[in-house]
């Protein structure tokens, strides 16, 4: 378990029609700014696949909240803020997340660190199920522990809601289709009924490039 990673942000960004390749490069880009981030655990850059219009998305992690502070004011967002007008459309939001659980496994070198696609779950607890939807999603760790090709794994929640979620990310689509078949996704849509207040909304992502 990554252990020091508790902090997170998930940021979706709509390209404006015809800017798909420049949220693209800008994405690339960020990749070179977040090496110089040291207080930036994890940071990846995702393009959801089968979106329409266009979304990509910047997922990152930290161990402390002035690490994330401080990417925040950092060159990326900087930039992100200052491109946003011309590239996306609404303005991103800002979604800012405790890491629950993770798994953090080293699967490859590259700009992409080996991984190459993934997945972006999101839930939504019953009201009086939030405890429970947290414990569970906690105690699938030891079983996504025991995936070999489910590298990196993290069981999010968005604080002062009910929304929960699981980012995970995969070397291969074998992998991918393997965790979906999986312990935990079973698991998760056998309680949708009793834990949920509906269908876990599920978007499979493509990895542009990826600090691990």
């Amino acid at each position: 378990m990554a252990t020091d990673i508790k902090y997170g942000l998930l940021v979706p960004l709509v390209a404006q029609p015809d800017k798909e390749l420049a949220v693209s490069d800008f994405l690339n880009g960020g990749y070179d700014l977040v090496q110089a981030e040291p207080e930036t655990s994890q940071w990846f850059a995702l393009k959801y696949a089968g979106v329409t219009p266009s979304t990509f998305a910047i997922f990152d992690t930290f161990a402390t909240t002035s690490g994330r502070a401080a990417h925040l004011s950092g060159k990326v967002a900087e930039a992100l803020m200052a491109n946003a007008p011309k590239l996306l459309s609404p303005a991103p939001e800002i979604g800012e997340l405790e890491v629950l659980a993770s798994k953090v496994k080293a699967s490859g070198g590259g700009k992409t660190g080996g991984l190459s696609l993934g997945l972006r779950v999101i839930i939504e607890a019953k009201s009086e199920k939030v405890q429970t939807v947290k414990d569970f999603l906690i105690g699938a760790l030891p079983i996504v522990e025991e995936e070999p090709e489910t590298p990196v794994w993290y069981a999010i929640h968005f604080p002062g809601t009910n929304k929960f979620g699981i980012v995970d990310f995969f070397a291969s689509e074998g992998g991918r289709e393997a965790h979906l078949v999986g312990k935990v996704a079973a698991a998760l849509f056998a309680s949708v009924d009793d834990l949920l207040t509906g269908a876990p909304d599920v978007v499979k992502v493509d990895v542009l490039a990826a600090k691990v």
